[in-house]
């Protein structure tokens, strides 16, 4: 996960000289190669990025997706901590910080499944969320009945075959009628505009529909908006909980990389000892011996490595 590759790249550029630190880490990275690390990596695939989320959220700049995501992740977090394994310091405190916030789950229900990618494409929350959304979006989704209905009973009083009613951003709502058959258009149709081969026209009653139908999205969108708002508002007191989720998340997802890297490269567990020294006994260079096996080239030959207080360079 992205959680995972940015503490893996601190833990690298950020060495700590606590020993008890790295010690810790090993008594992890040992524990989950003896339990096995599988179950673990397959329950961290396709978890959402819960740090990024998080600062977007302390930010107010989270997208509709970002939080259905999250919800997601919650949802998975008992699956995580089956798989997550104890016996070491690191990983029941990762453990531990699995735990299913259900207040902040509640607060993720108003996101519909599958929202839209911006908020100001609407379709945001859920249905059921909120009386007044549902109502004025009631309003949007009866608009195609109605053209449906409108369109027939204009066809009939015309007596034109090919009437059609539609819509577009630019004009709105609007009856066309094709050349052949202007002549036959009630009096009460308005030139609204004038095509190549066809006129569109608007009528009162057209007219009225349009102004509720528009009025209705706007509110919508402005509805969204304002639930959106509040939405975010009571998002921030769980910031912290998510902090230690995408702690919880990041560590085991470095710690399951590292120990299938120990295990597929048969690495051995260094051992400190209070004496300043490095003691090596049939060392080997990961790269070096990668690249040897690449290329096809002689083998590697292990070698030993002896520094202590008389010897400090080699």
């Amino acid at each position: 996960t992205g959680m995972g590759s940015r503490a893996l790249r601190r833990w690298l550029a950020h060495p700590k000289r606590d020993r008890a630190q790295a010690g810790a880490r090993h008594d992890a990275i040992e524990r989950l190669m003896a339990q096995g690390f599988a179950p673990l990596c397959e329950a961290l695939r396709g978890v959402a990025d819960v740090e990024r989320i998080a600062a977007r959220i302390a930010l107010r700049q989270v997208r509709p997706r970002e939080l259905s995501g999250l919800r997601e992740t919650l949802a998975r977090l008992p699956a995580l901590r089956s798989a997550a394994p104890g016996g070491s310091a690191l990983l029941h405190d990762a453990h531990a910080a699995l735990q299913p916030d259900a207040p902040l789950a509640t607060l993720l229900k108003a996101i519909t499944e599958e929202p839209a990618v911006l908020l100001r494409d609407g379709g945001v929350f859920a249905k059921g969320h909120d009386p007044e959304l549902d109502e004025l979006r009631g309003i949007t989704r009866n608009a195609d009945a109605y053209l449906v209905q409108l369109e027939a009973r204009e066809r009939e009083r015309s007596n034109i075959p090919n009437l059609r009613v539609q819509f577009n951003k630019v004009h709105g709502f609007y009856i066309e009628v094709t050349a052949s058959h202007v002549g036959k258009v009630p009096a009460d149709y308005q030139r609204r505009q004038t095509m190549k081969n066809a006129e569109r026209y608007i009528t009162p009653e057209l007219k009225a529909f349009e102004d509720k139908a528009l009025a209705a999205e706007e509110r919508a969108l402005a509805r969204e908006k304002l639930l959106w708002e509040a939405l975010l508002d009571a998002l921030q007191v769980h910031l912290s909980a998510l902090g230690a989720l995408a702690r919880a998340l990041a560590a085991l997802d470095a710690l399951a990389a590292l120990s299938e890297r120990a295990a597929t490269l048969n690495w051995t567990r260094p051992r400190f000892v209070p004496q300043p020294c490095i003691e090596i006994d049939a060392g080997r260079h990961p790269v070096v011996e990668a690249r040897l096996q690449e290329t096809g080239g002689s083998a590697f030959i292990a070698n030993a490595c002896r520094l202590d207080a008389k010897t400090r360079m080699q």
